[in-house]
């Protein structure tokens, strides 16, 4: 008798976003290469959603799902490191120093020091790198503008930063929530992903207005959680099947989600949305503001402190190296 593995996977993206439609392939991929013993089923974020927001986190330490796919700043409640492993502000500055962190250094092995306590396996799903910015019904030129504004940030270090350096009141408002919240005056601004989540989520036709780019998250990482006690159930197979689906996901989706981000642009463009950029003088702040939250977390956590030093040398690290390397033009 073959012995089917019936598993539940649920995602913050919303079923009109292109990770989420990676993920259904993911799992027709999972199903196809098992010949249909381990068949995971995907849930968008929103209506129909078994877990919503930071709660997914807990959905799959508890067993009541087998897989999540969010966020690492989402999951901050359980510790306060998981805000700092997402890139946070003048942080890892490309995707790929981000991607040779977590796949080929030990930036997995950092993420697991937090999760398995809880049951939870980490890996990284797939990155939309830099994120795009702002977007609003009315012009944000600068932060002052920004000033007693509510925004939608995502929770955790980027929110900290964005209020710190600005004076709006950050809110963590989940994707679903998002351009109903923009259009009654709820929210003043928006930040959603990168360009082409931002445009999946029909932004651009209730806010004409962009600043740019995300400066509290440069080179964002999106993860998997997996329970533990229902991955190990799996037969050695199984794990080999579900861990190379794993990383065609995180492959196909990183590249093609920023073919998407570059033709999203366009979009943005053609539909006249007037797009402004931060100046030198408001860098200056986002500087002094986010050094001084690193600092607090520095403080206050040792894990913290310590995934963050962890971090910066090997930002050095890959910098010392694309000093010699890098664009020459």
């Amino acid at each position: 008798e073959v012995l089917i593995y019936q598993w539940k996977l649920q995602s913050h993206a919303v079923a009109e976003a292109n990770d989420y439609k990676e993920l259904v392939k993911f799992t027709d991929n999972v199903r196809v290469m098992s010949a249909g013993r381990l068949d995971i089923k995907p849930y968008s974020g929103g209506a129909g959603a078994l877990s919503v927001g930071p709660d997914i986190f807990t959905a799959v330490s508890e067993g009541r799902i087998e897989m999540g796919n969010g966020w690492p700043n989402w999951w901050s409640g359980q510790h306060p490191a998981w805000a700092v492993m997402n890139a946070g502000p003048f942080d890892f500055m490309n995707l790929d120093a981000s991607m040779l962190f977590f796949l080929g250094a030990e930036g997995t092995e950092l993420a697991n020091e937090l999760s398995m306590p809880k049951g939870v396996r980490w890996l990284p799903a797939w990155w939309p790198g830099m994120e795009f910015g702002l977007l609003s019904r009315e012009p944000i030129l600068s932060l002052t503008d920004l000033k007693g504004k509510k925004v939608r940030v995502g929770p955790g270090l980027p929110g900290e930063v964005l209020a710190a350096a600005s004076g709006a009141f950050a809110i963590p408002t989940v994707p679903s929530e998002i351009r109903p919240a923009l259009e009654s005056g709820t929210l003043d601004a928006v930040e959603w992903t990168t360009t082409s989540g931002a445009w999946d989520l029909g932004l651009q036709d209730v806010s004409p207005h962009a600043i740019v780019p995300a400066i509290w998250q440069p080179s964002v990482v999106s993860d998997f959680l997996i329970n533990d006690k229902a991955y190990a159930q799996l037969p050695n197979d199984l794990k080999v099947i579900l861990e190379t689906a794993i990383k065609a996901y995180t492959l196909t989706t990183t590249m093609n989600n920023k073919i998407k981000d570059f033709e999203a642009l366009e979009k943005f463009r053609q539909a006249g949305v007037t797009i402004t950029t931060w100046s030198k003088d408001d860098l200056a702040v986002w500087k002094q503001a986010s050094d001084k939250v690193y600092l607090k977390y520095k403080a206050d956590n040792e894990f913290s402190r310590k995934f963050l030093e962890h971090k910066q040398a090997f930002k050095d690290y890959f910098n010392d190296y694309y000093a010699l390397f890098g664009p020459y033009e």
